[in-house]
């Protein structure tokens, strides 16, 4: 499959692991969320198939200083080679990602919109935001990934990451189930299996790689009641936010906090929003001293990384940003409240 690049090539990935010698150790760094999971799974299949051991694997969260925190972890095991994906690494830790790649050979492959300061475009591929990063590393590793045993977690990632708004995305997922229709794509295989995993995600927020593991064994019904524990959360809050958000007609804007025993922000963010397109919305959940936040703009409307790193600016142990459709933020608590009138009005 084509991959639209905004830069860096098939052939740049291809010569970054040609150049892995046998006494280089090799780490993967991944995102937490379902993209990343099946990102790093599609790494650790080119990278076996090609003779190359993962020494050293990882899920990060997004967090101020994230790339200088696990960068002590990389020298202590000696790791010399280093994929990130599905992180926006140079926009959320530029300093940090800087110096790791001073220090051992770094490779992104991401589809976030790119860091204003990244001038240094080596070892880094970028997609649109549409080519979701599970199915960026799937499409370049074709020729090891074996499509009939795995086309299923690529197109749970396209559901998860809302990257069948492409067409020509829409239309790979429908070369694996051809059955499929855009109206009824929460209820399809994909869409079960995507929310199936991004349940367990959540439940097992500080193991994930126990969902890790039981995904490339292929145990997904291990999953189903951790998924039903979760589903019932999820459409308890979406009852409760049908009669109490809030609406902001200055910027067209549906808000609602979220209060739940489980971090169902984002999950509860893309089943709200996938169901109506045309509204646009910010959702909050409180934890520890920070107020996390997901905007969804399903119709692309409202520049939502825009607005996100325009409501976290100047605010420190902050972030925020993502996509035009759907993006992310993390500040103190007590900066909520100036947040909230810079993106609501």
């Amino acid at each position: 499959m084509e991959l639209d690049y905004v830069f860096g090539s098939k052939d740049d990935f291809t010569k970054f692991i040609d150049s892995i010698g046998l006494y280089d150790k090799v780490a993967v760094l991944t995102h937490i969320d379902l993209d990343g999971l099946a990102s790093g799974f599609f790494l650790e299949q080119i990278l076996n198939a090609k003779g190359i051991k993962v020494d050293y694997m990882d899920f990060l969260d997004i967090k101020e200083d994230m790339v200088h925190e696990v960068s002590i972890k990389l020298r202590e095991k000696g790791i010399s080679k280093v994929f990130f994906s599905d992180i926006n690494v140079e926009s959320i830790d530029f300093e940090g990602f800087e110096e790791l790649r001073e220090e051992m050979d770094v490779f992104l492959i991401d589809h976030h919109p790119t860091g204003e300061k990244l001038e240094n475009k080596k070892n880094i591929i970028k997609t649109v935001s549409e080519d979701c990063s599970a199915l960026a590393i799937f499409s370049l590793g074709e020729e090891f990934i074996d499509s009939e045993s795995w086309g299923w977690l690529v197109c749970a990632a396209i559901f998860a990451d809302y990257s069948f708004r492409s067409e020509k995305n829409f239309e790979f997922l429908k070369s694996f189930y051809p059955e499929v229709q855009m109206d009824q794509l929460s209820s399809s295989i994909p869409g079960v299996n995507a929310r199936r995993i991004s349940s367990s995600l959540i439940y097992y927020r500080n193991d994930i790689f126990y969902v890790y593991n039981l995904i490339k064994e292929k145990k997904l019904e291990e999953l189903s009641e951790i998924h039903e524990l979760i589903e019932e959360e999820v459409y308890k809050i979406v009852d409760d936010f049908d009669e109490n958000k809030e609406y902001y007609p200055k910027n067209d804007i549906y808000y609602y906090e979220i209060k739940s025993r489980f971090d169902v922000l984002s999950y509860v963010a893309t089943l709200i929003a996938g169901s109506d397109p045309d509204r646009n919305f910010i959702f909050v959940y409180r934890e520890k001293g920070f107020v996390r936040i997901s905007a969804r703009s399903s119709n692309s409307k409202i520049d939502m990384g825009k607005l996100m790193k325009e409501g976290v600016y100047g605010f420190p142990e902050s972030n925020g940003g993502g996509h035009i459709p759907s993006a992310a933020a993390k500040i103190r608590e007590e900066d909520f409240e100036i947040f909230k009138k810079r993106v609501l009005g």
